[in-house]
């Protein structure tokens, strides 16, 4: 791969998906950072009287939590949906879009709001957090 090939931030954009049955992505384009997404599995120890040393398995797959940083924009429809989706403890599909990716490439996933905070530095540009819990699985999607 040649060094120009490497993704960089502006590469992925983030999707706020819908309530309907499939959800319909649009571009949140406040979004600053998402920190980083995944899941993990904890190991469970399996281990027996006859074995010899500790055994173990992976459990269950647990989504990151991910802080999703935004620009604070007065009046902003969308980041005050997600402000409501803290308030009424809503699961909201997330995609995050790999830009340029051909076919296109993408993850998606639901995840609830569990915090969120302002950042207002006098002289600066003012920014919200919002901390989103993956529920379920991720999906690592590439639409043929």
């Amino acid at each position: 791969m040649a060094s120009e090939d490497t993704l960089i931030g502006n590469d992925f954009r983030v999707q706020l998906g819908s309530d309907a049955s499939p959800p319909v992505f649009v571009d949140y384009c406040p979004a600053i950072d998402f920190g980083s997404l995944g899941e993990e599995k904890p190991l469970v120890d399996v281990t027996s009287l006859c074995d010899l040393a500790r055994r173990y398995r992976n459990g269950l797959a647990d989504g990151l939590e991910i802080p999703l940083q935004v620009n604070f924009i007065p009046g902003d429809l969308q980041t005050k949906s997600l402000y409501t989706d803290f308030q009424n403890d809503t699961i909201r599909p997330i995609r995050i879009l790999i830009v340029g990716a051909s076919p296109d490439e993408f993850f998606e996933f639901n995840c609830t709001i569990r915090a969120w905070n302002v950042t207002a530095p006098v002289g600066e540009r003012a920014t919200l957090t919002f901390t989103m819990k993956i529920t379920g699985g991720v999906i690592w999607e590439t639409v043929v």
